[in-house]
């Protein structure tokens, strides 16, 4: 995701949680799964905006 994103020149942080793995989103420490998911969902307010309320 982090390549795709980047290769089409949309803005993206590759965030790295030490001592996790791809299952991080189901088995990683509950601090990590927290912060996951509030990276993403910072990104998706972000950019998901309506084109008309967009910085």
């Amino acid at each position: 995701m982090f390549t795709a994103l980047r290769d089409h020149n949309i803005e993206a942080r590759m965030c790295i949680f030490k001592g996790e793995n791809h299952e991080l989103s189901r088995s990683g420490k509950p601090v990590h799964r927290v912060r996951r998911l509030r990276e993403i969902t910072q990104w998706f307010e972000k950019y998901l905006q309506p084109a008309s309320q967009q910085q």
